[in-house]
């Protein structure tokens, strides 16, 4: 577990690195599911969703972290989401690790320490026109007195957001994507689909990993089975990357399709900009 932990703390700090697998060849589909998404689309309509992502890795098998939240749609599909990701870390998971990533950035910072209690504390993340406000999580106890959401302009889904879905199936260009190269069983739809493909067609998917992959982790390929409801909209979504060495798994579920939706940015006097920051400004420093 505590792996894990490391490698996510890095991963906020210098970009996310990804395994690789592979490529298979695709097979068509029927695309039903893409025309009753387009039915619930609309100005404040949206769907829920709860997912956990779970992490095999050789001789350890846990659940990573889960999260919950809503999706808002335009007339053409998503504009705002609002969700809030909680990761399975004990407090001796913690404890273990604020010493040696402290000596690894700097002795006396103090920064280290306050993001690595932010793991155990639940991320709340809301976009709204390609802006995103978190509050909690790793960089929430950094925030100055009296602000209790950072703005990261461009959109983000969260700092936790590569360790959850990195599939939408409620973008409608993603949906046909993944249908245009999927197999029809029993209940749903099945394919395979790489980073690189995800990268060009889903502002979910880069909004998620931050940094456009390239090279291998371009090639990285995400298996998934997409269950869908007699009514053909998507019920619930499963993925699965990585390596010889560990994969990730995500269960995602969708209820409420065409429910009423409204997501809104928080209240400006709340908000802190990045450069408000310090702490951050150090540890860039210190890692630059």
């Amino acid at each position: 577990m505590k792996r894990f932990i490391a490698g996510l703390a890095c991963a906020a700090l210098a970009g996310m690195a990804v395994p690789t697998l592979a490529s298979a060849a695709h097979a068509q589909a029927p695309a039903e599911p893409l025309a009753a998404l387009r039915s619930k689309l609309g100005t404040g309509n949206g769907v829920s969703f709860s997912e956990k992502t779970k992490v095999t890795n050789r001789d350890t098998r846990l659940v990573l972290s889960s999260r919950k939240g809503v999706l808002q749609f335009g007339t053409s599909g998503v504009v705002a989401s609002d969700h809030t990701t909680k990761l399975r870390i004990k407090s001796d998971d913690l404890d273990e690790l604020v010493v040696p990533l402290q000596n690894s950035y700097d002795e006396d910072s103090q920064a280290v320490a306050k993001m690595m209690d932010g793991l155990s504390k639940p991320e709340r993340t809301v976009t709204v026109k390609n802006v995103s406000y978190v509050s909690g999580g790793m960089f929430g106890q950094l925030l100055p007195e009296g602000k209790n959401w950072l703005r990261v302009p461009g959109g983000m889904n969260g700092f936790t957001g590569s360790y959850g879905q990195l599939i939408n199936p409620a973008e409608p260009a993603t949906l046909k994507a993944l249908l245009a190269h999927a197999v029809k069983r029993p209940g749903g739809y099945a394919g395979k689909t790489t980073f690189g493909e995800l990268y060009k067609v889903s502002p979910w998917f880069r909004a998620s990993v931050m940094e456009k992959p390239t090279g291998k982790a371009a090639k990285t390929v995400l298996t998934w089975k997409l269950s869908v409801g007699a009514d053909r909209l998507p019920t619930r979504l499963t993925s699965t990357y990585g390596d010889k060495t560990s994969s990730f798994t995500v269960e995602t579920d969708y209820t409420r399709w065409g429910a009423k939706v409204s997501v809104k940015a928080p209240p400006a006097e709340e908000v802190a900009e990045i450069t408000e920051i310090a702490e951050l400004e150090d540890l860039g420093k210190t890692t630059g």
